[in-house]
């Protein structure tokens, strides 16, 4: 029986490949480039048959769809079928080539992605770049081809200024179709998609042309360079597709435009000799060394995390460090109840230089830290204060047998006293020293949980008071340099504050989890929370939201109309951070209402939150900021503060209140509608 879901997959796999040509994925995208390239037949009959031929192979080889569903196995197939049609009049032996060249492209794709990934290198067009160069070697022993080199059909077109006509026929060129009609169809499908990847392009071949007119010293003749495409590519790759749109970025990608203005000229000249093409090897190399040092470096703009268009990979990542910092390394307070901060990063005394990032904490009572005369260490608040395990993790290393000074004295040879190090489930280790002698309690080795009590405060070290010291460290061992963290949740007074590093003098209190909080709040598979609609206390609807997760193990919600909002939920707090769907939904609403819930003890707080800006303003709006946050990315910082009490979450724009009895919540309202959880 005929398969009809098969043959839509099928051509699915065909379409989204041209797509992915202009970093791109999507379907219509794909259906238009396609038809764009029968401005050349010869390019456009090339290309599908080296898709069918590759799909076909692919199948033969019984590849997973899932595979086939990633646009760069395929496209670079795609790219050396139309290579060999914009070269060679379609017939017998020019179709048996491109299968064969394409089948091997696939194979050479799948594997150099296999390779590359490890060091979290796209293989971009190197396939293509690698198995053309063989075709047009192997092609001069071929002489039943016929090459249309020299007159390409390209049968309908424009006429426009040098000046403008350079750049549509270099961005048509990426099609193999150097034509004014089709590099303006391209630039408009860029611009739809992404206004920072147009001024990219735009940016990008400007500047590449006239660097190679500064070398060469003609501007009319670097114009006119067929290669010239590749500082377009250079430009939309480096400025915000794989490192995010930012100013420092924008400068790496002229830099790399320039580079490649270089390699091309290089290249030209090696490959002139045998005839080979350049076509994209110039943008592959540049690409691929930037992306594989910013990458093995922990670049701090590189884009981890590629979204549709380089407007919303800046809007994700913005938000992410607006929401729960920049930092990777993150931790606990090491102590219950309230402690002063006595000294902070680049502290006055001792955290300076490469033991700069690092903590000391006090106890303190009506701004002392110890009563009485404060002559022994008993008369010290600190003293004795059980310490807590600030992450979860192994127990790496300790020490307990050195004796708590007296006040007065300072050990200078143990500089670090009694310590203990824990080697964190993130990767990082955390060093707390000057404890108190014999108080460490698990052993090398152990596993420990956040929150467990692991020792006490003491005096042992060069410590002139009981405090605790903490610092993180990239190894495991005894004084390790310093690295930058932040702590992930306290109080300072009646605020509770995510993801920061709290000033000298402030008095910080520990958060206490409540579990009872966090067991209404984790979902699982096919839970259904079913509420009714109220506009102005009157019933209008029901609604029903589903748990579901995609491929990538990731957890949402879902309505009746297919919005998706998607949260996390770990040892400390529930969340959203990403809404998918209309611009009008209940599960948006909720997003806004209540972007994330702490699992606290019952007592009245306040906090921030900074919302995405896609959820507060219009779709003009979001574009223009997005475009401006990548200059300024203050310019998307939306916060909004919240407020708990007794499992409730309000704000100026609506309150939640979560169900005391099972999963889930209670009554979610805002403006003037509300949803009312069934049975309630």
């Amino acid at each position: 029986m005929f398969d009809i879901q098969k043959l839509q997959r099928f051509i699915l796999h065909s379409i989204k490949p041209y797509s992915a040509i202009l970093f791109l994925n999507n379907t219509v995208v794909g259906f238009i480039l396609l038809l764009v390239t029968f401005i050349n037949p010869s390019v456009g009959i090339s290309g599908v048959v080296a898709l069918i031929s590759t799909l076909i192979f692919a199948h033969f080889l019984n590849i997973r769809e899932a595979y086939l569903s990633k646009g760069f196995y395929i496209y670079n197939s795609l790219l050396v079928g139309m290579g060999i049609g914009y070269l060679f009049m379609p017939s017998f032996i020019s179709i048996v080539l491109i299968a064969i060249s394409s089948s091997f492209t696939f194979l050479l794709s799948f594997m150099l992605n296999r390779l590359f990934s490890g060091y979290k290198i796209p293989i971009l067009s190197l396939p293509f770049s690698i198995v053309t160069i063989f075709i047009y070697l192997a092609s001069l022993k071929y002489s039943a081809l016929l090459s249309t080199l020299v007159n390409n059909a390209i049968y309908y077109d424009i006429s426009l200024p040098l000046i403008i006509g350079g750049f549509f026929k270099s961005i048509g060129t990426i099609l193999f179709l150097p034509n004014h009609i089709a590099g303006i169809v391209m630039s408009l499908i860029i611009l739809y998609f992404s206004r920072i990847s147009f001024i990219m392009a735009l940016v990008g071949f400007y500047f590449g042309v006239w660097f190679h007119s500064f070398l060469i010293g003609s501007f009319r003749q670097a114009l006119y360079d067929p290669y010239a495409f590749n500082y377009i590519l250079v430009a939309i790759a480096l400025g915000g597709v794989f490192l995010l749109p930012t100013v420092r970025n924008f400068f790496i990608a002229l830099i790399g435009v320039a580079i490649s203005v270089v390699l091309t000229d290089a290249i030209v000249i090696f490959f002139n000799y045998y005839s080979i093409p350049v076509f994209t090897i110039p943008f592959n190399i540049t690409v691929i060394l930037f992306i594989f040092v910013l990458s093995v470096t922990y670049y701090k703009e590189f884009n981890y995390s590629i979204k549709s268009s380089p407007e919303k990979s800046l809007s994700s990542y913005l938000s992410s460090i607006f929401r729960f910092g920049s930092l990777q390394r993150k931790i606990s307070l090491p102590f219950i109840g309230e402690w002063s901060v006595y000294q902070g990063f680049d502290g006055e005394w001792t955290h300076k230089g490469e033991y700069r990032y690092a903590y000391d904490f006090v106890k303190t009572v009506d701004n002392r830290t110890y009563q009485n005369e404060g002559l022994y260490t008993t008369d010290y608040y600190a003293f004795g204060q059980s310490i807590v395990s600030p992450v979860s993790g192994f127990v790496v290393s300790f020490r307990h047998d050195l004796v708590d000074n007296t006040i007065g004295t300072v050990d200078n040879i143990n500089n670090w006293g009694n310590y203990i190090i824990i080697k964190s489930d993130a990767g990082f280790f955390v060093e707390i020293s000057h404890i108190m002698q014999y108080s460490i309690t698990p052993q090398v080795g152990e596993y420990i949980q956040a929150g467990d009590i692991i020792a006490k405060c003491g005096n042992s070290g060069y410590s002139p008071e009981p405090h605790i010291h903490i610092q993180v460290q990239e190894i495991g061992v005894l004084g390790g340099f310093t690295r930058e963290f932040c702590f992930k949740e306290y109080y300072l007074g009646e605020e509770l504050i995510f993801n920061a590093t709290p000033q000298k003098d402030e008095v910080v209190e520990a958060i206490v989890i409540n579990r009872s909080i966090s067991s209404r709040l984790i979902f699982i598979l096919e839970d259904i929370l079913a509420y009714d609609v109220f506009e102005d206390d009157r019933y209008v609807d029901s609604v029903e939201f589903r748990v579901a997760m995609n491929q990538l193990g990731e957890f949402y919600f879902i309505d009746n109309g297919g919005n998706k909002l998607y949260f996390y939920t770990d040892t400390m707090q529930f969340y959203f951070y990403n809404y998918e769907g209309g611009g009008k939904s209940h599960l948006r609403e909720l997003f806004i209402v209540m972007p994330r819930l702490a699992f606290i003890t019952n007592k009245k707080i306040e906090y921030i939150d900074y919302l995405p800006i896609n959820l507060i303003y219009s779709r003009f709006d979001t574009i223009i900021i997005e475009l401006i946050s990548s200059i300024n990315k203050n310019y998307a910082k939306i916060s909004q503060r919240y407020y708990y009490d007794r499992e409730m979450v309000y704000s100026d724009r609506g309150r939640v209140v979560l169900d005391s009895l099972s999963k889930g919540f209670k009554s979610i309202e805002y403006k003037n509608i509300k949803l009312i959880k069934k049975g309630e």
